[in-house]
């Protein structure tokens, strides 16, 4: 059987419980489980993405220029487009320079004009199941099946045993999915460079 959508990823979650029997709508739910289904099912896609940063959710946009006044400390404001998860970086992955940038308030702040837009690197919220690896489909539906665990089976030693092997398969399929691509190089967000330097010290570099 191919899984080709949503209620294949959360029936393939749902068989790793054990005998729970299936779902079949999780758009318009009629019972408990479908519910936990469908609260759980896009918060975990969304945030796997942004863990695993799947190549096919891998994406590059220019952006546009806002009106917004920059905040001290940057002179360009830019969109942050709706369908960005995670910006990755500014610019090709090949070119040397560092682009100071931070993402703040729904914007992209930048000390660099970028005239003609922001050339932007980004993990894109891919939601057609369609368009999934096969190893994002497996850790997608072992990280929904930790979540809906305890809810669906009742049971806290069940629940345990699979988040204890998780993070062994997540490593596995990971690494499947890192062959095909060279490592991604991240511009230097100025935000996070400043809380893992000493006050005082993000400045200088």
């Amino acid at each position: 059987m191919e899984i080709t959508s949503k209620v294949d990823i959360c029936n393939l979650a749902l068989g790793s419980l054990g005998n729970y029997g299936s779902v079949t709508n999780i758009d318009t739910p009629s019972g408990s489980k479908e519910a936990t289904f469908a609260l759980w099912y896009d918060i975990t896609r969304q945030t796997l993405l942004k863990r695993m940063i799947p190549n096919f959710s891998l994406a590059r946009r220019t952006v546009a220029a806002t009106s917004t006044t920059p905040p001290f400390g940057y002179q360009n404001v830019f969109e942050y487009p709706s369908d960005c998860l995670k910006v990755l970086g500014l610019g090709n992955i090949d070119e040397r320079a560092e682009y100071i940038y931070c993402v703040e308030g729904g914007y992209i702040y930048t000390a660099d004009a970028w005239a003609n837009g922001l050339k932007l690197r980004f993990i894109r919220d891919i939601k057609d199941v369609n368009r999934f690896s096969p190893e994002f489909k497996l850790v997608f539906a072992a990280e929904l099946a930790k979540n809906v665990a305890l809810d669906i089976t009742q049971s806290p030693e069940k629940a345990a045993l699979i988040e204890k092997v998780l993070p062994m398969r997540l490593m596995e399929l990971s690494s499947i999915n890192a062959q095909e691509n060279r490592p991604i190089r991240v511009s230097v967000s100025r935000f996070k460079q400043a809380r893992h330097w000493p006050p005082g010290e993000a400045q200088k570099q």
